[in-house]
């Protein structure tokens, strides 16, 4: 434990010894402000660049005219400066400015260059992209993508974004929101916005830490975060229709039709998208698919492999998603959003998918008994879901007066699943002698539905900084399950086999709510204090009925496998907090006292009650330094919370799904305690379009909910009456302390100019500590990760695209209980992807090869598998608008998944069926039409950078 704070003195001082580094005086900003024409036809140019440089041709920052070809940019603090205007094809324009000077340029003329240099055009200098306080804004017309081409080609190009296990991540962190102009896209998914907009609309990209919107309205921070990326569009792209339709066949039967249409009209926004396919194709995030892995043994780890993704489906990009088993997807959408009056704005979606999957599953799992002892488990499952999903959300946001603030924001999901789960498993001793054996059939339907809301207002008293404010969550949900279960097990010893039918009824009920209340008082011109106090209670109803068939095929109540329950769990929370703010430096400070009170009661089959009592003391800091001159950031951050058990953890009812891989509640579970300490540095050099950002996070949890694993070594009953045979197990929740982990990231991106290429590199290392139980003895499972990637990337032209990457993981496992296992392994992805046009976009070509190699894994799973997609076509209509391409997936027909999973007392390997080899003839035709931007009297920083607690 000292050495751990140790490491976390020396990473502060090496922070603080940072921002000495990089601190310069500031003072007062002056702004150059102007508007450019365009000469030859005297109307404002959109998308001039405007550079500012220093004497000896520098650059210190760049930024874009907007719609009405105004531009605003941070004149820096020295005495001389020069301004240069640029467009391709135009004279450029460039002058020194003197400090005294006057920073209103107002109109600037760029004249037409008629200099030929042959057939070579001769591209200014465009800024990658600028530091705005803790968002990082990319340009996007500094990076080149293929014609027709998708946001996500286009995202996927800036440094500090990869894509991992089909996720976002941006500066090592996955996002979790994607905004459009500030606005929400079909809710909070990030995938529909990357798949649904072209690249072309799009202006700039920024990616932020997204502060809640209470925090937003009153200006204090209270510590919650969400990493998001905002894509600002084109002002050229805010009026009009623009989108695709694409349909395709292929071999097997495989088909694939969709297609988005985009109806914008100044602040009104209709954008539509439909999706139909059995090529694995999806635009939406898991949160529509609860259930779909529901009976799944594997899941979640380190899956390799390629599941088939977007390959086929009208689509110009190599994306090849993660999606396990073969799936048919039928989905609509719908989303609005407009501005109404002067005083509120409103965004809404509607969507609905169907999603048909077929899994088959073969998993190895060794479980660690003790120094001497493990006990192997083998499985083969054949899964088929089917899933119906209708949600629907809204935000509306209201200035009712200006005093009083009002935000929305109501939520709705409906949810039907059923499941049928045909599993075949055996148990070895660690001789490889076989224990028992389990064959089970099983089918379930499942109905739910989640109804949600939440309401923030803010009262802003006369003095200035004096806010009151409220923050109100109220959620339902509903959970209704049937079951049914045929089983056969076989005990080898004695050589015995037993059957049990049974059928389940079980239904889950929740209400809860959060009251937050906040009054921010100025304590001088650069401090805030605040003072709150917070109130939310969870309650949840779990009634489970199970049922077994007797020799006469008459269900008859299990008791062992039966339960009604209560829960309900009560926080009361007075917050007090300080911040400052000054010449770059941001302070948050919080201490929070916490009393939580947990409240179970138990029905059948005993009646009891559980009460305990909670009390904590919360503290929390968080601290921001940002050089608008030098482009450099770093911040501090340090909170703590509780995380209470759920009601499938305290549920004291067995679930036997799996006969062999029992699991029961545990009423008796308590809330576990969070540390969370966050560093990052980041630094912008727009001189040379050079981006650095570093974080290290360590986090401990005392408390921690893990698992209790008994291992059946004879026939063994469960609670007197469930009976669990050799080599079976049982699980239940249990606090335990020592649970540990901490991350270290690191990413840089800088351009080869010569090349014309983009290079970035990331080194990613990991340490994870969990503890768990294990007939009695406790075992530290540690993971140690270590990870580097390197990616090179084209930034030619639309015409030539490429780009080469390789990540490899080396994973360091050890146990406590045996110091002598070996299960370290190493998994690396590489991918090659190529898209060529010799004429403009009409013909094209493209490759993409991917392979994943695995090494240490279970008999088996070691492999070197390749995955070949290739695609040729041509486009033809006015702008190339329609295209004919003929797509082969999977050439070489090796694609499949791998995932190894290491939990506290078990190391889990799974290989997955996943879409292979077919081709496919697609058309698609690109929509657009758009019309001149309407006159705005805003400035395009305040369009783009929306103050107080409005996201647009």
């Amino acid at each position: 434990m000292k050495t751990r704070h140790s490491l976390i003195v020396l990473t502060f001082s090496l922070l603080l010894a940072f921002s000495a580094f990089g601190q310069r005086p500031q003072g007062q900003e002056r702004k150059f402000t102007g508007t450019v024409i365009d000469g030859t036809v005297n109307k404002p140019m959109i998308g001039a660049n405007v550079l500012i440089k220093t004497l000896a041709d520098s650059l210190l920052r760049g930024t874009t005219t907007d719609g009405q070809g105004k531009f605003e940019i941070v004149r820096p603090d020295i005495p001389q400066v020069k301004l240069e205007i640029t467009f391709i094809g135009y004279k450029t324009i460039s002058r020194v400015h003197s400090f005294r000077e006057s920073v209103e340029l107002g109109e600037i003329v760029l004249l037409e260059d008629t200099k030929v240099l042959g057939e070579v055009l001769i591209e200014g200098q465009i800024p990658v992209g600028e530091q705005k306080g803790d968002t990082t804004s990319f340009n996007a017309n500094a990076f080149k993508t293929q014609q027709n081409a998708q946001a996500e080609d286009l995202i996927r190009k800036m440094p500090g974004i990869s894509f991992q296990n089909g996720q976002i991540q941006a500066q090592g962190e996955q996002v979790q929101k994607i905004l459009v102009d500030g606005r929400e896209f079909f809710g909070s998914d990030p995938n529909i916005a990357l798949r649904n907009l072209p690249a072309d609309a799009i202006d700039r990209v920024e990616v932020l830490d997204q502060r809640s919107d209470q925090s937003r309205l009153t200006g204090f921070d209270d510590g919650n975060y969400t990493k998001t990326i905002n894509i600002i569009l084109r002002e050229d792209r805010k009026n009009g229709q623009f989108g695709r339709v694409y349909g395709g066949y292929g071999t097997d039967d495989r088909y694939s039709a969709g297609g988005s249409l985009n109806l914008f009209g100044g602040d009104r926004r209709v954008s539509i998208l439909g999706l139909f396919n059995n090529i694995n194709q999806q635009n939406f995030s898991s949160q529509d698919l609860a259930g779909v892995t529901a009976n799944a043994s594997g899941g979640g780890g380190r899956r390799g492999g390629f599941g088939g993704g977007r390959w086929g489906g009208g689509n110009n990009n190599f994306f090849v998603g993660n999606d396990i088993g073969i799936i048919g997807t039928n989905a609509l959408g719908l989303n609005y959003s407009d501005k109404w009056g002067k005083k509120v704005n409103f965004t809404g979606s509607y969507f609905f998918n169907n999603t048909n999957n077929t899994l088959r599953q073969t998993t190895n799992r060794e479980t660690i008994i003790n120094e001497d002892l493990s006990q192997f488990y083998q499985e083969s499952l054949i899964n088929n879901v089917e899933n119906f999903n209708h949600r629907a959300n809204a935000r509306i946001e209201a200035d009712l007066n200006e005093k009083n603030s009002l935000i929305i924001t109501p939520n709705i999901s409906f949810q039907t699943n059923r499941t049928y789960s045909d599993r075949d498993a055996l148990t070895l001793n660690s001789e490889g002698d076989s224990l028992s054996a389990l064959r089970s059939i099983s089918n379930a339907e499942t109905q739910a539905y989640t109804i949600s809301n939440n309401l923030t207002y803010r009262y802003k008293f006369d003095k200035t900084g004096r806010t009151f404010s409220t923050d109100i969550n109220t959620s339902w949900n509903n959970r209704d399950l049937y079951s049914d279960l045929l089983a056969a097990n076989r005990d080898y010893n004695r050589n015995f086999l037993d059957t049990s039918l049974q059928e389940t009824n079980s239904l889950n009920e929740g209400f809860n709510y959060r009251v937050n209340l906040t009054l921010t008082e100025p304590l001088g011109e650069k401090s805030i204090g605040t003072f709150g106090y917070q109130i939310s209670n969870n309650k949840t109803r779990a009634d489970q009925k199970t049922r077994v068939f007797d020799e006469d095929n008459i269900p008859q109540l299990d008791t062992a496998l039966s339960n009604e329950f209560n829960n309900k769990f009560t926080t009361q929370r007075l917050r007090t907090g300080y911040a400052y703010n000054n010449n770059g430096w941001n302070i948050n400070l919080n201490l929070d006292y916490q009393n939580a009170r947990l409240d179970n009661e138990s029905f059948f089959p005993t009646e009891g009650v559980f009460k305990r009592d909670f009390n904590n003391i919360l503290p929390s800091a968080n601290i921001n330094y940002r050089n608008r001159e030098t482009g450099f950031s770093w911040r501090l951050r340090y909170r703590t919370d509780t995380d209470e058990p759920s009601v499938n953890e305290l549920q004291n009812v067995v679930n036997n799904q799996n006969p062999l891989n029992l699991r029961v509640g545990n009423p008796s579970l308590g809330q576990s305690f969070n540390h969370n300490f966050f560093a990052n540095i980041s630094k912008v050099n727009l001189e040379k379009s050079r981006t650095f950002f570093m974080f290290v996070n360590y986090s401990a949890t005392s408390n921690f909910i893990g698992n209790s694993t008994f291992v059946a070594s004879q026939d063994t009953l469960i609670n007197g009456e469930i009976l669990l045979r050799p080599g079976g197990q049982i699980s239940q929740p249990v606090n335990l302390d020592g649970n540990w982990r901490t991350r270290f990231f690191l990413t840089y991106g800088a351009p080869i100019p010569k090349l014309k290429l983009q290079f970035n590199t990331n080194t990613r290392l990991g340490f994870n500590r969990t503890p768990g139980l294990i007939n009695g003895d406790k075992n530290l499972n540690d993971n140690i990760d270590l990870s580097q990637g390197i990616t090179l990337s084209s930034n030619i032209s639309k015409n030539v695209d490429f780009s080469v990457s390789t990540t490899g993981t080396y994973t360091i496992v050890n146990s406590s209980l045996q110091s002598n296992l070996d299960q370290n392994y190493y998994i690396q992805e590489s991918n090659i992807r190529l898209y060529f046009s010799p004429n403009n976009g009409k013909l094209f070509v493209g490759n993409t090869v991917n392979n994943m190699l695995y090494s240490g894994l279970s008999e088996g799973f070691d492999q070197s598998v390749w995955l070949w997609n290739i695609e040729g076509g041509f486009r033809f209509a006015k702008n190339n608008k329609a295209e004919l391409k003929v797509v082969i997936f999977d050439l070489l027909n090796q694609n499949n998944s791998i995932s190894r999973t290491i939990s506290d007392v078990a190391i889990t390997d799974v290989f997955t069926n996943v879409l292979t080899r077919y081709g496919m003839l697609t058309f698609t035709y690109i929509i657009g039409n758009f019309k001149e931007p309407e006159p705005s009297n805003n400035q395009p920083w305040q369009r783009m950078r929306p103050g107080g607690g409005r996201t647009w």
